[in-house]
């Protein structure tokens, strides 16, 4: 459980008496103020320090060894314990403790013995916190009888013991026994409130929300009765409604535990100030449902806000800090932010490792935390190995039978699952399951997870009827105690489905899948991502139940469905350029710049504060993390007031730049009479195409599955990636082959459409189909690549991003307004040591990384020098009428600095022809770069490389940007993203089409494909893009000058992105 506990703060000052304060009294009575303003105002140290004052008036006056002595070191232990100095507090308390034990006074023991509790269980030191607990409760026993109202206090610590255990009954019998000794001892109204929100708590955490939910709104309607309008002032009524918003949390009423939630900030920030603990704590609560809603940036925010708050208040190193840090991680991994989580993570082990020993059960619980991380970044033997160490602490504090054991057995299980170590995954499984059902209860809402895991498990092996069982009972749990839209009861729908899929059930798996996307889909932007399964199996249903033959509504299903299914970071980046040029007028398209360029930055703000707060203590630079945070904060006060003033005139922005899906009606409106768009979904052992033209609409089924797509694009790509090889080795069969398969099923859909615009997937991203082959060809003929029947001999083809892309490019898009033909960049200095002239094509460009970043030394002498690209450019600038020398940057002129500084926005086309390196081809590589110039010196504005975040810092306004760089289109990982990071980039810089490409270019091949469609296109303006590349291809095939020039590998690298029309 990794939410915060707001404090209770109860300051007892006994009463000082006797002679020796006859005539001190003043100096006495002010101290005492002083503690009690500053516990109010949760100002910890500040109480602190007067207690200390008054332990030494106190010595002098009276001595060590009696009442108000022993009052005084209560006090003092209580203000330690809540700055979280607990060794410290624990000292204070055990002295206090040993005087009242002394002297017999039982009310008062039980009440240091509480807090010494607290501050032993905040070190792991539970034994010796129930040793306390147990015999402050016989001595209360023994000295007021087993119900008395006066016991409530340790029975509500033992209690409490009990939940941080996760012995959840065994604390619920305590609460109830608290609330009934104050119920029958008519204490005041705020102790039984206390008693009741103890008692609400354990019950939500068992899965009883009714009963939890009935005990928490009785203690806020006791309140309200005895206190009316001061009812918020009580010193516990936003503890209640805080954990009345974690029940509804746990319930998967999100909404309700928001307006809960926010209720309970505002009332703690009024009663206690912005600086208090509570409100930190509080704040950070919030952000855990707001998460769940899948409102990251805002959970971000406040986990922000939540973790400076404990840094200020606990320090850097501090436990309850490690709880911020940790809910951060979380919020990180949530959104895919796998390498930040992780060093987030890391940093939260060590916290707990220096605090309480690498044996205690906070270690074991952020070993597997860590674990996770790891396991999301493919480092799938490391996070086994820390699952196993988790496992293994926590089974030694918990015991075998207990929760916490259940969490770690049941994670270690689906990793052992995952590595296909199945036997030992069920046992660990089974476990898991065991014990939380005997722990928890037969209904509590923990096991939908646990009966899910095994039944997945099931799935594999093929054991149907074990896991139809388990799923049947774990939907039924979840939709009774989660409700139909809980993420839970979609995950467990979905998981039956597969089971009727995999028993070909197609009706039933259909009518499953379908209750889960209307449940996913009524949740708007709410709880969390899609699965990524549902959309690709929802269409496999909708194909199989129809034979194959769906009517128009079953069609523009399956159409939201796989426009669902290729959402990208492409396709988001031109949707937002299309609606910052479509936007009416350029103060209001400067006003959208200004918002996205702020939340660019503020991205660029946030990770830089990350990688700070996870380096260990001897790195960690507090000043730069302060002047980071402060740049963050107004960073984000400049995008608030930019966003407001933009929702006042702009309103339509938000809609245009975050599109939902067309439908089938809509796209063929914005098709014109000779396209057809082809959607492919890509995913398991089939695959997907949706045809649309302006006329009528098709889904089709391709038999073929992912891997063997992604083997065959290898398999092509491999007689391509050599423009400069003597002798080609393109497989002319197998294009042919692969036509067939993709093309045959959709070929009458489609006929009399000559320009294609193409939506891929999967592997289908890393190969340019015009290079598939639509006839028979003859391999032995020795002039076969320019005999070859080339798809592009009768398509023009566009690749889209996305299909609500082309509504942007359509609809919002306006042409350039730019005055000047072309700049282009190239021939950058990479200081090659050797002199021999290098081609482009170099060992991989991983090799350049050193983890996630890039190794400067390698890239100076690893890359090869490109001097062929200055004739290229040039070339090209004289064909379009600019000129070779001014506005051609080469070597020292082509740099980061001379790119960020000059007006490219005057630039029609924009051109780069150097090296890329390239997302998909690093792991975990945080952002793909242009190499340019390397610097002798570099710096944080020019290291030499031009990243996809100062890319998309630019400010283009550009028809073509042309990058003729190595693997700019997609990588060359089958199975990478459409378009890497590079493309997404220029996109959301202003670029209206990309022509990028997939292997390195042969340099007279760039000059003639480049400019001979600029030519095509200046010459016939009505052509559109995509034709005019295709003529120019089709040119340089044609050309027999070369017996190279009709080689795919020459003429085939570059594809057009974006609006080809």
């Amino acid at each position: 459980m990794n939410r915060a506990r707001l404090f209770v703060a109860c300051l007892v000052v006994a009463l000082l008496s006797g002679p020796a304060f006859a005539q001190r009294g003043n100096d006495f009575d002010s101290l005492v103020v002083q503690m009690n303003a500053a516990t109010q105002a949760g100002r910890w140290a500040e109480g602190l320090a007067a207690a200390q004052k008054l332990e030494i008036l106190v010595r002098r006056r009276q001595g060590a060894d009696n009442m108000n002595y022993a009052g005084v070191l209560h006090n003092e232990g209580m203000y330690l314990h809540n700055l979280g100095r607990f060794p410290e507090a624990i000292e204070k308390l055990n002295a206090a403790l040993g005087i009242k034990l002394r002297n017999n006074d039982v009310v008062s023991t039980l009440r240091t013995s509480n807090i010494l509790v607290g501050s032993l269980g905040m070190l792991e030191r539970r034994t010796e916190a129930t040793t306390v607990a147990e015999r402050a409760l016989a001595l209360g026993t023994s000295a007021f009888g087993a119900n008395d109202g006066r016991l409530a206090g340790t029975l509500s610590a033992l209690g409490g013991l009990a939940r941080d255990k996760e012995n959840l009954a065994e604390a619920t019998g305590y609460f109830e026994r608290a609330l009934i000794a104050l119920q029958a001892a008519n204490a005041p109204p705020v102790d039984v409130a206390s008693a009741l929100d103890d008692l609400g708590d354990a019950y939500g955490l068992l899965g009883r929300f009714d009963d939890g939910e009935r005990m928490l709104k009785q203690g806020l309607d006791l309140l309200d009765l005895s206190f009316g309008r001061d009812a918020e002032t009580t010193m516990n009524y936003d503890k209640i409604l805080n954990d009345l918003g974690n029940l509804y949390l746990d319930a998967g009423r999100l909404a309700e535990a928001e307006a809960s939630m926010r209720r309970s900030l505002a009332i703690t920030r009024a009663r206690r100030g912005e600086t208090h603990p509570n409100v930190a704590a509080s704040t950070g609560n919030l952000a855990t449902v707001l998460k769940h809603e899948a409102r990251y940036a805002e959970a971000e925010k406040l986990y922000q806000q939540t973790l400076q708050a404990y840094e200020r208040i606990y320090g850097p190193n501090h436990p309850t800090t490690a709880i911020g840090l940790n809910n951060l991680a979380n919020a990180f991994s949530a959104q895919g932010k796998h390498e930040a989580a992780a060093g987030l993570q890391e940093r939260v082990l060590a916290i707990y490792e220096k605090s309480f020993g690498a044996d205690s059960p906070d270690v074991g619980r952020a070993l597997n935390n860590l674990a996770n991380s790891y396991s999301d970044l493919g480092r799938k033997e490391q996070a086994l190995g820390l699952y196993r160490r988790s496992l293994a602490v926590i089974e030694r504090k918990f015991g075998e039978g207990s929760g916490p054991t259940a969490l770690a057995a049941g994670s270690l299980g689906q990793a052992l699952m995952d590595a296909g170590q199945v036997d030992e995954a069920r046992r660990l499984l089974l476990r898991c399951l065991e014990i939380d059902e005997r722990v928890l209860g037969a209904t509590h809402p923990q096991l939908v997870k646990d009966l899910r895991a095994v039944a997945l498990l099931d799935l594999r092996t093929g054991n149907m009827t074990e896991a139809r069982g388990r799923l049947d009972r774990a939907l039924a749990i979840a939709q009774a105690r989660l409700g139909p839209r809980h993420r839970d009861s979609i995950a467990t729908m979905i998981n039956l489905a597969d089971a009727d899929r995999r028993e070909g059930k197609w009706p039933d798996a259909l009518a499953r899948l379908r209750l889960a996307a209307a449940a996913l889909n009524a949740e708007k932007n709410t709880q969390f991502v899609r699965f990524p399964e549902l959309d690709p199996w929802l269409i496999d249903a909708i194909w199989r139940v129809s034979d194959g033959k769906p009517d128009n509504a079953a069609k523009d299903e399956a159409f939201g469905a796989a426009q669902r299914a290729h959402e990208t970071s492409a396709g988001a980046a031109l949707s937002q350029m299309a609606a910052r040029f479509g936007a009416g007028n350029d103060a209001i398209a400067g006003l959208v710049r200004r918002q996205q360029d702020l939340k660019a930055s503020l991205e660029t703000l946030e990770k830089r504060v990350t990688s700070e707060l996870g380096q260990a203590d001897g790195k960690r630079n507090d000043a730069l993390i302060a002047n980071l945070r402060a740049q963050t904060a107004q960073t984000r006060k400049s995008l608030e007031d930019v966003s407001a003033q933009l929702d006042r005139s702009f309103p339509a922005y938000a809609e245009l730049s975050n599109p939902q899906p067309l439908s089938i009606a809509q796209t063929q409106g914005l098709l014109k009479p000779d396209e057809a768009l082809v959607v492919f979904i890509v995913r398991g052992d089939k695959t997907y195409a949706l045809a649309v033209t302006r006329e009528a609409s098709a889904l089709r089924q391709i038999a073929l599955g992912s891997r063997e797509i992604g083997d065959r694009v290898a398999h092509l790509r491999l007689g391509l990636a050599n423009p400069e090889a003597a002798q080609s080795s393109f497989d002319l069969d197998a294009s042919f082959e692969l036509y067939n398969a993709l093309f045959n099923p959709i070929s009458a859909d489609v006929t009399g459409k000559p320009k294609l615009l193409l939506v891929p997937a999967g592997a289908l991203t890393s190969l340019p189909l015009h290079v598939l082959v639509t006839k028979k060809p003859d391999t032995a003929s020795a002039d076969r690549y320019r005999q070859a029947a080339w798809l592009l001999n009768e398509r023009a083809i566009t690749v889209l991003p996305s299909v609500p892309s082309l509504r942007g490019l359509r609809s919002f898009a306006r042409d350039s307004r730019a005055q000047k033909p072309f700049i282009g960049f190239g021939d950058p200095v990479l200081r090659r040591s050797s002199d021999k002239r290098a081609g482009r094509n170099v060992q991989p460009y991983q090799s350049y990384y050193d983890g996630t970043s890039v190794d400067l030394d390698r890239l100076r002498t690893g890359l090869p020098s490109l001097p062929e690209t200055a004739g290229e450019l040039q070339a090209v600038a004289r064909a379009l009428g600019a000129s070779p020398q001014d506005d051609v940057k080469l070597g020292s002129a082509a740099t980061v600095t001379s790119v960020s500084t000059l007006p490219l926005d005057q630039y029609r086309v924009v051109d780069f022809a150097t090296h890329g390196l390239v997302a998909g081809e690093v792991s975990g590589l945080s952002e793909p770069a242009l190499v340019l110039t390397l610097p002798d010196k570099p710096t944080s504005d020019d290291d030499g490389l031009l990243t996809a975040s100062r890319i998309a810092k630019l400010k283009l306004d550009a028809d073509w940007a042309v990058l003729s760089a190595c693997n700019t289109a997609a990588g060359d990982k089958p199975g990478a993203e459409g378009l890497s990071g590079l493309a997404r980039a220029f996109f959301y810089a202003g670029a209206r089409a990309l022509l990028v490409s997939h292997w390195p270019v042969d340099s007279d091949a760039a000059v003639r494909l480049t400019t001979g469609a600029f030519s095509e296109l200046a010459a016939h303006p009505g052509i559109g893009r995509a034709e005019a590349l295709r003529r120019s291809m089709k040119a340089l095939i044609a050309d027999r000058s070369s017996s190279r020039n009709a080689d795919p590998a020459v003429w085939a690298p570059f594809v057009l992105v974006g609006e080809g029309g």
